[in-house]
């Protein structure tokens, strides 16, 4: 008798541990989808509010497209999300020690990213020279940059975009950048209207809000260059379960017409769509 009520109390918890809803590691519960996540149920987002009109800080809070999105995203994975902040150059080492689950900061996809983390391609950008309204150097592309102050995010494609320019200038023969390694595109932008740069190089939709936002203070320096970067979401290489999710609801989004909207919202460019 002993034996089968210990037996029955075996078979009978698990199923009672369903009906009250509780859950363990790679199960779900209705409702719920918990796909290689640290924590059952939620998303841990990081991103670095430096990079308009992805992510900013508005009003002592983040705010942007990613915002947006993320929310998007997580409401079509039935999942809560919660978003952690940090410097840009903090993310992929947070990712790798599982402190967050993915980042969705306007992260490009280049090969150095890939060796550790597989991501989720969602927009389409290019590089943007801003100079001053009136642009009273006459800064027309990225040769034109030789010789001059030029300030860009630290840690970022940006960055390495005034890197060749520099390369660039050196072998024509002419002189070389002054370059400025700021924290944020937020940082470089003040930098610029206060006069301690003469250019910045941020991404296309970034030159579009900065010069929406603040009108007659920025202008394009010549036509945007290598357009064909993709931004992604990245999650933990090897993660596939996770990725599977997020790549499900993306386009799940996208085809429903939440992400249509959210480009319109956040004025990004013609051509800003990876779909």
């Amino acid at each position: 008798m002993i034996r089968f009520l210990v037996a029955a109390m075996l078979f009978l918890a698990p199923i009672a541990a369903r009906a009250q809803g509780t859950t363990t590691p790679g199960t779900t519960t209705p409702g719920t989808v918990t796909p290689g996540t640290i924590t059952p149920g939620t998303v841990v987002w990081g991103l670095a509010a430096t990079f308009p009109p992805f992510e900013f800080v508005k009003d002592g809070k983040p705010a942007g497209f990613d915002l947006d999105f993320l929310e998007a995203v997580s409401k079509t994975m039935n999942v809560k999300p919660d978003v952690q902040s940090f410097e840009f150059k903090g993310l992929v080492p947070a990712l790798m020690g599982k402190r967050i689950d993915a980042i969705i900061s306007g992260m490009y996809i280049n090969p150095e990213r890939l060796q550790v983390a597989d991501f989720v391609p969602y927009i389409l950008v290019g590089n943007q020279i801003v100079v001053k309204d009136g642009n009273p150097l006459k800064i027309d592309g990225p040769m034109a940059l030789c010789g001059h102050r030029v300030a860009a995010p630290v840690g970022t494609v940006f960055e390495q975009a005034a890197n060749k320019v520099n390369a660039d200038c050196k072998a024509a023969g002419k002189p070389a950048l002054i370059q400025l390694a700021l924290p944020g595109t937020t940082t470089c932008a003040l930098a610029l209207k206060e006069g301690r740069t003469d250019a910045i190089i941020v991404s296309t939709p970034t030159a579009a809000a900065l010069e929406s936002e603040t009108p007659g203070s920025y202008a394009n320096g010549g036509p945007a260059y290598a357009t064909d970067t993709k931004i992604g979401i990245a999650v933990l290489k090897g993660n596939t379960a996770l990725l599977d999710a997020i790549d499900k609801a993306v386009k799940a989004v996208v085809a429903d017409g939440t992400y249509a909207k959210l480009l319109a919202k956040w004025n990004l460019p013609a051509g800003s769509s990876a779909f």
